[in-house]
């Protein structure tokens, strides 16, 4: 199974069958999602769309997604898909905590996050749509993956993903701010009981590495977690695996690169 990372906190899965599955898509005004992935045949490739909040970065991309792509299946939470279908997109399947969402032979189930969802409005007010979630995905093979989307440490990690779920490989968010420190984002790989640990929420190095580096220069100016540093904190995550949880594979994907797994 190829997995592909396309933005800060965006991925692409490759089944074992040949279907195609999106976790998350800024893309819309995305600085950093590779130019070659943003081609209609790229976009029209995708089965299905998961969706674990409805901040800018995890689902600014979906209208556009929808627009060159009529056959995409799209997953969120309960109250985020119904205002999906309210603004005209098609085939959205609304879930929420402890639901299993089967879509061509792949299952997405749907588990806790600590964290927020909302959207901003024309006059920069934010508004709460639904609540954030993430994603235990099945896939052909039987192999997990859990798709935490943007989260807090949680008990569920552990509790429901780690006991219950029992996902092969985990993808993380590692660089603090408003998801788990590193070391925090490790013992979660720890908790969820995965081979594999893959951490996310990083920005490249340097502006000139990023697809957009005009659009990444405007990004950095208002933003307020230290996107040019958060490479360091993706070192203390792998550093944390490698010292605490030596049983688990860190494997980093920079952003436009992929892995076979």
């Amino acid at each position: 199974m190829k997995i592909q990372r396309l933005s800060a906190s965006n991925f692409k899965f490759y089944s074992p069958q040949g279907k195609v599955v999106l976790v998350d898509a800024w893309l819309t005004g995305d600085p950093f999602w590779p130019k070659s992935e943003k081609t209609s045949e790229k976009l029209r490739e995708i089965d299905v769309l998961a969706i674990t909040h409805a901040h800018f970065d995890h689902a600014a991309g979906i209208d556009e997604i929808a627009r060159q792509n009529e056959k995409v299946s799209i997953i969120a939470q309960y109250e985020f898909a119904f205002s999906l279908l309210g603004r005209g997109i098609k085939n959205v399947i609304p879930t929420s905590y402890g639901g299993t969402v089967d879509v061509l032979g792949i299952k997405f189930s749907a588990v806790s996050a600590f964290h927020t969802s909302s959207i901003m409005d024309a006059e920069g007010n934010s508004h709460i749509v639904g609540t954030p979630m993430g994603y235990v995905i099945e896939f052909e093979d039987k192999r997990k993956v859990y798709a935490s989307g943007d989260t807090g440490l949680t008990a569920d990690m552990k509790f429901v993903v780690g006991d219950y779920y029992q996902p092969d490989i985990s993808l993380l968010p590692a660089t603090g701010g408003p998801n788990m420190e590193p070391e925090q984002a490790a013992y979660a790989a720890h908790a969820t009981g995965c081979r594999i640990a893959i951490p996310f929420h990083d920005f490249p190095r340097n502006v000139s590495d990023a697809a957009d580096p005009q659009g990444y220069a405007e990004f950095v100016k208002g933003d307020p977690f230290s996107a040019l540093d958060s490479y360091k904190r993706i070192d203390r995550f792998m550093e944390a695996l490698r010292t605490k949880y030596p049983h688990i594979k860190g494997v980093y994907i920079p952003i436009g690169g992929e892995v076979d797994v």
